[in-house]
């Protein structure tokens, strides 16, 4: 994770423009256009972020991840513990910033530090000890867990097959090549959410029930991580594949959609267990729209075998997020994220359902939901 090399070695005969890329690129997250800056090769944005963050005490604090984080651009705002020790590894200098930067975060500590009266957020605001050390040990599991049973590297496999064909037999397989991709989405939630202790305890029927009713909406809610780590919306099976299926209006609507999306993935992956465990993720319609599958939700009328048991695994799970949040951001932004984050699902949902009015869309998410029942049936048997 952490790159010691501080000064770059490159053969005279190097390309020029593979030297200048490499040159240019931020040592810290990666992305390209970097200059040296207090010493280290990096972005204007890991410039800032090193600059309000230098005087961090990485002695009093810890990765609430156990310092394994990926610094990337997708990722560099979800652990400022690692983002901050690749800034050092790299030979960036808290010697070299300004002296006048330092002058006024002292200052302004010791406005702070003097004042008598501290509000209710101050004690809330990026407050670590909010997470107890169980907390903190759930929440690297929830993590670690998803990245474990990912389909992403499954899907990045599938591309890469892809990309070798010539671009005429590329644009004939696009359509069937996003259909394997959006099954692999759907299908790598059930290894995940078999993963966690709370659901494996569950009664077959409480497990079914969820899946039925969740799975189409956080599958697909899901699937703006996948599609943003396996890099899905540069391909040709998305660019092509995709419309043609869809339509450009849905197509252009999940773009816009994920866009807007919390960059942070990691909290999109403390929220999926909070939405798998709900006991009303489905969309109800009127009744006079002839779709299969949502029809069936609107009869979902069924209660679970143990729904308190739902809602604390949803609180516990609520809290643990939050927290972490807090920690990251401070009361008011986390607030404001986490409803960002909320909106964004519900968008999302809506986008989904109007899928689930295309006949193949629908025909696929009932297989899907069948055949995950099937396998929760089949593991169950098998364990008694």
């Amino acid at each position: 994770m952490h790159n010691n090399e501080q000064i770059l070695f490159i053969s005279d005969q190097t390309d020029p423009i593979k030297r200048n890329k490499l040159f240019s690129q931020c040592k810290v997250c990666e992305t390209d256009g970097a200059q040296v800056h207090y010493g280290g090769l990096c972005c204007i944005s890991c410039k800032m972020f090193f600059r309000r963050n230098a005087s961090f005490d990485l002695d009093a604090h810890q990765c609430v991840f156990r310092e394994i984080c990926d610094i990337t651009i997708n990722s560099r705002r979800a652990c400022r513990y690692c983002r901050l020790q690749k800034c050092l590894a790299i030979g960036m200098q808290r010697e070299l910033l300004r002296a006048s930067h330092h002058r006024r975060a002292k200052s302004v500590e010791q406005i702070v530090s003097s004042s008598n009266t501290i509000c209710t957020l101050d004690l809330l605001r990026n407050d670590r000890s909010l997470l107890t050390d169980e907390q903190r040990c759930c929440l690297s599991n929830v993590i670690h867990v998803y990245d474990t049973k990912s389909p992403v590297s499954h899907i990045r496999y599938l591309l890469s097959t892809q990309s070798r064909h010539p671009m005429k037999m590329r644009l004939k397989m696009a359509k069937t090549s996003i259909l394997e991709i959006i099954i692999s989405m759907y299908q790598g939630i059930l290894p995940f959410v078999e993963a966690l202790p709370e659901f494996h305890i569950m009664k077959r029927y409480d497990q079914c029930e969820l899946i039925e009713r969740n799975l189409p909406y956080v599958g697909g809610f899901n699937g703006i991580i996948v599609f943003r780590d396996a890099e899905v919306p540069i391909s040709t099976a998305f660019k092509n594949g995709f419309p043609s299926i869809y339509g450009s209006t849905i197509v252009d609507d999940a773009v816009t959609i994920a866009r807007r999306t919390d960059d942070d993935l990691t909290l999109i992956k403390l929220l999926i267990p909070i939405l798998l465990f709900s006991t009303s993720c489905y969309i109800k319609i009127p009744s006079n729209v002839n779709n299969n599958y949502h029809a069936t939700n609107i009869e979902m009328n069924s209660i679970f075998f143990n729904t308190k048991r739902l809602f604390d695994i949803q609180n516990t799970c609520i809290e643990i997020m939050f927290k972490y949040m807090i920690y990251r951001f401070g009361y008011n932004e986390a607030s404001l994220r986490f409803a960002a984050l909320i909106k964004s699902f519900l968008d999302q949902s809506t986008c989904i359902f109007r899928a689930g009015e295309i006949q193949s869309h629908d025909q696929l998410i009932q297989t899907i939901v069948k055949d995950t029942e099937v396998a929760l049936q089949f593991q169950n048997e098998s364990m008694d």
